[in-house]
């Protein structure tokens, strides 16, 4: 990543890459979502629905601007914890040997208050969707809510370096839940282990097991959990 802009090059051309991003069925694995209403027509309205087990699910909904079939897709996205969206511009172009190099970039999150949390949660996941994308292409799909064995239950905005991670909301019946943690809570650490990015957040669920015992550094207060094994969303 550099800036707001990703690179991947995947092993494809570009007609089939522009359809798994079209296609409501491919979306399920390299966005994670539940469902998606995704139109191939400038100036028409989308939809990403995802569903981690809260209360209730997000929906990511935007429109479609200029569209360059297999070459170019402008979109404008709401974002989730402010009144603001950001313009995505997916470019195609052809690599060698028949690949695919995809560029992404992203622009507009505020730079003051939620806003700088959902930049870092934006691009933490986009960073994250882009591989997922390359790995359905491949036919070996991977989904981004599986990717750890251990949950807390926390659904982030994104996290701000000395503030900390900015909640959403949680999964209903987990750790976080449990332990009283709310949606607009902002997590600065777990025990010592500080949260000054999503990365962070990945690191802390990869080290920890099912069972393990962690306070969660919330404002003035001390929030004792339980770590539990991953569970999933019905689909």
């Amino acid at each position: 990543m550099v800036g707001n802009s990703f690179e991947r090059v995947l092993n494809h051309p570009r007609e089939k890459v522009w359809r798994a991003i079209f296609d409501p069925a491919a979306a399920e694995h390299w966005l994670g979502v539940v469902a998606s209403v995704m139109p191939e027509r400038p100036g028409a309205a989308f939809c990403w629905l995802y569903d981690a087990g809260a209360r209730r699910p997000t929906a990511y909904t935007g429109r479609i601007g200029a569209l360059e079939t297999h070459r170019r897709l402008e979109l404008t996205v709401g974002l989730i914890a402010c009144d603001a969206e950001v313009t995505m511009v997916f470019e195609l172009a052809d690599d060698d040997a028949g690949r695919t190099r995809l560029t992404l970039r992203q622009d507009g999150f505020p730079e003051e208050g939620n806003g700088r949390f959902e930049r870092d949660g934006f691009l933490h996941h986009w960073d994250h969707f882009l591989d997922l994308l390359g790995d359905y292409l491949d036919e070996t799909p991977h989904n981004y809510h599986t990717m750890h064995r251990t949950e807390l239950g926390v659904i982030p905005v994104g996290a701000v370096a000395g503030e900390g991670m900015l909640v959403q909301d949680v999964a209903l019946g987990a750790p976080a839940d449990v332990a009283g943690v709310r949606p607009g809570d902002v997590i600065r650490a777990a025990d010592d282990f500080l949260f000054d990015s999503l990365d962070d957040l990945d690191v802390w669920v990869e080290n920890h097991r099912p069972g393990d015992r962690v306070n969660l550094v919330i404002g003035e207060r001390v929030v004792p959990a339980v770590l539990r094994a991953k569970r999933y969303a019905p689909s």
